[in-house]
């Protein structure tokens, strides 16, 4: 288990949606972007509830250890929806041209009429 630290709460969840809102901030983080989600926690009777988080630049988020079993079990499906939206905003880059090919020119010069 691990404690998700926002400004505004800790809120206790499975390591693996922890992790999951973690790589997603980043990815946020890295476009400038903000979400808001839903994550399973742990409440302080031992309940299971929901806590909807805005993630986003502005918003920091601290993730610590809390050592406590047993772990959060349903939601490897929090932290796979998690994990592809933040996939969905990682770009994907591709060569800009394949070996051989030769970039066109910007003014239309063909350089093979040489």
């Amino acid at each position: 288990m691990k404690t998700l630290i926002t400004q505004v709460g800790s809120y206790l969840t499975g390591d693996a949606t922890a992790d999951a809102v973690v790589q997603y901030w980043l990815a946020l983080t890295e476009e400038r972007r903000t979400d808001v989600v839903d994550i399973p926690i742990v409440g302080s009777g031992g309940e299971r509830s929901y806590v909807r988080l805005a993630l986003g630049t502005t918003l920091p988020i601290a993730v610590v250890d809390a050592g406590l079993a047993p772990e959060l079990d349903d939601d490897e499906g929090a932290a796979r929806r998690l994990l592809a939206r933040a996939h969905a905003l990682t770009p994907k880059a591709g060569p800009a041209f394949e070996p051989g090919d030769e970039p066109e020119s910007p003014d239309g010069y063909d350089s093979s009429l040489m």
